[in-house]
């Protein structure tokens, strides 16, 4: 994971929607994008998400563990969670969406100093942060036993080039051959590329409903009071800005061209 600094494009997004939530929605066919349908669409992920959590489980690492949503629904299963986030910005929305009753430690996953094992790590669209290798590595060293990982997050198509797109994810099959090599086991699985593609239509939707007005609105004040800025700022970064915004910005047709989003429960073997 990123060092101790703020996420700024994670700060804007959660902001803007408010949203108690980081990752992904599960849409249904024909729901309408907006930002109601957009919490709905992440409850109805996050049950889904959960229901792959095997009995027995008691004890849950959140690992890259947002602003607390999550957290808040396994408290209210039951579960004893810790939470970890590298990010002081999340830290501080957590504690607001939790009332302070998860524990939180600010750290990466791969510096967190555990005190203790657990049954289940989390990694809800946290594990494209971490380093494939350490962080399977982790997990090992924080599992009780035969413990278990729920990884919900994107892959890299292998042999599809992906370029013309910035999105991050680790290599499926690089992925696959790792989970071998560090003693793990998929006991379930599932594609669900299609159910939460509709999520990036509608940040599209968000950027242009929001972030341009508010773009242009900062140019104009910097153009009006501090004109030599302004016309140096649009000189160096407006090119820039523009190609990785085109990147970044992709529909889920595109995502699912190079990308596929999957759930994964693994068993320490």
């Amino acid at each position: 994971m990123p060092g101790n600094k703020v996420n700024l494009l994670l700060k804007y997004y959660t902001e803007v929607t408010r949203s108690k939530h980081l990752h992904f929605g599960f849409w249904e066919p024909g729901e309408e994008l907006d930002m109601k349908n957009l919490r709905v669409a992440q409850d109805r992920y996050l049950r889904h998400l959960l229901s792959y959590i095997p009995a027995g489980v008691k004890t849950v690492l959140d690992a890259g563990c947002g602003v607390g949503g999550n957290a808040v629904e396994l408290k209210n299963r039951g579960y004893d969670v810790v939470s970890l986030s590298p990010d002081p910005y999340q830290e501080k929305v957590f504690r607001e969406n939790t009332g302070g009753k998860v524990q939180f430690c600010l750290t990466g996953f791969e510096d967190f100093r555990a005190e203790r094992r657990f049954d289940l790590v989390l990694m809800s669209e946290s594990f494209q942060y971490m380093d494939l290798t350490a962080g399977l590595k982790k997990c090992r060293e924080v599992l009780n036993g035969r413990g278990w990982v729920l990884i919900s997050d994107f892959f890299k198509v292998d042999g599809v080039d992906d370029r013309e797109v910035h999105i991050s994810g680790h290599s499926l099959s690089g992925f696959l051959k790792e989970l071998e090599a560090e003693g793990f086991k998929i006991a379930r699985q599932e594609d669900v590329t299609d159910r939460t593609g509709p999520t990036l239509n509608f940040m599209i939707s968000l950027f242009n409903d929001y972030a341009i007005p508010s773009i242009r609105m900062l140019a104009y004040a910097m153009e009006t009071y501090i004109p030599f800025v302004y016309k140096i700022s649009r000189r160096l970064f407006r090119s820039p800005i523009k190609k990785a915004l085109e990147k970044s910005l992709v529909d889920d047709k595109t995502f699912a061209k190079c990308r596929r989003y999957m759930f994964y429960l693994l068993q320490l073997q």
